[in-house]
């Protein structure tokens, strides 16, 4: 049995490592693929995976050269997968795995946790669909979900991981930030996003400018890219104290987690910081998922409407917090890693050979 995983965003590489991990114990086969974007590559090889890059993050501006670029590395993924022959395919939300494994004719298994992604291609092409619980079925089905293909899984994407997690204090030497200090951490938008709000952007301006008023502070920006990077040095005047706008990837869990705030203008490390327990406020303008809405409605998250709500922030050193139990919960990594074994099960004999053309 051979399972062909794509790692098509940053966020993949913790995610997809447990599962990784253990098909591998089992002696079950692995082929992964990687997107060269937002460090993908750099976190891939920090936890010792196994990979093969195939393929670039491209920024085009309108919906005809998104399109142009996903079939791109779709094409590019075709071609080196075909020489491999994978049973099936997994992925978090990437189109071109799914689109590279529908022209082979390989089952794909498509993961997402957003309900208001451009999902079409995952929800047409993909044999098995799993999303959050916490999604409302009739939001996927407006999308085009065919039902018999969705699995709700219980949990959050994150806690497939995040009850491993042991805080580190190296990474506040790798940066120079004194403990002693105020610490606060800032993940900017994603620009590019299809369903990004331009209203993000107000607010980032908004929270920047708050944040230079708190000199004191060591406020660590982690941009997604280096071109975002130096947009946002240039755009922002972010060279000087008492910015930290970091060039590589870090251990992002443990600097938030000894971070006194966190402000995220994207999904994922919004939901690590809400579970780790950190002081997390979004940025994010877009229209709020059923997984943010969860940890907002048990007081874990806090979505920052307003510009003029920076002004009557407060910061200050927070508690130090209690540590998570490792494996504390396993019940979504658990549900998802049977799901990854039934489906490979379910289509490795009906596999057909991949035939030239």
């Amino acid at each position: 049995m051979k399972i062909w995983i794509d790692l098509d965003n940053s966020p993949h590489v913790l995610f997809f490592k447990p599962f990784i991990e253990r098909l591998e114990r089992e002696e079950v086969e692995t082929l992964l693929t990687v997107r060269s974007f937002a460090q993908t590559e750099e976190l891939a090889s920090r936890h010792g995976l196994r990979y093969h890059v195939i393929g670039e993050h491209r920024n085009p501006l309108h919906f005809a050269g998104r399109v142009s670029a996903t079939l791109r590395r779709a094409g590019k993924l075709r071609q080196f997968v075909r020489q491999h022959k994978p049973d099936v395919a997994v992925s978090h939300g990437s189109r071109a795995l799914v689109l590279a494994a529908w022209s082979l004719r390989i089952p794909s298994m498509t993961l997402y946790d957003y309900e208001f992604v451009s999902a079409r291609i995952f929800n047409r092409l993909s044999h098995r669909v799993l999303a959050p619980a916490t999604i409302a079925q009739e939001r996927l089905m407006a999308q085009g979900l065919d039902p018999r293909k969705l699995v709700p899984y219980p949990g959050l994407k994150e806690e497939a991981y995040i009850y491993d997690f042991r805080p580190n204090s190296v990474v506040l030497k790798e940066l120079q930030l004194d403990p002693n200090r105020l610490i606060i951490t800032v993940r900017p938008q994603a620009n590019w996003a299809h369903y990004h709000d331009p209203q993000s952007e107000v607010l980032f301006r908004a929270l920047i400018e708050r944040l230079r008023l708190q000199r004191e502070a060591q406020v660590v920006i982690l941009p997604r890219t280096a071109s975002q990077r130096e947009e946002l040095i240039a755009q922002y005047r972010l060279g000087e104290p008492p910015f930290k706008v970091l060039e590589r990837a870090v251990d992002a869990l443990s600097l938030m987690w000894h971070s006194d705030a966190v402000f995220s203008g994207g999904g994922t490390m919004v939901r690590e910081a809400a579970l780790l327990g950190v002081n997390i406020y979004s940025t994010f303008a877009g229209k709020l998922g059923g997984a943010d809405q969860q940890l907002v409605s048990t007081g874990r998250l806090k979505i920052v409407h307003d510009p003029a709500e920076f002004s009557c922030m407060v910061f200050s050193k927070r508690r130090a917090l209690s540590q998570l139990r490792p494996n504390g919960q396993t019940e979504t990594r658990e549900f998802i890693y049977r799901q990854i074994l039934d489906f490979a099960s379910a289509h490795v004999s009906e596999m057909p050979v991949p035939v030239a053309v």
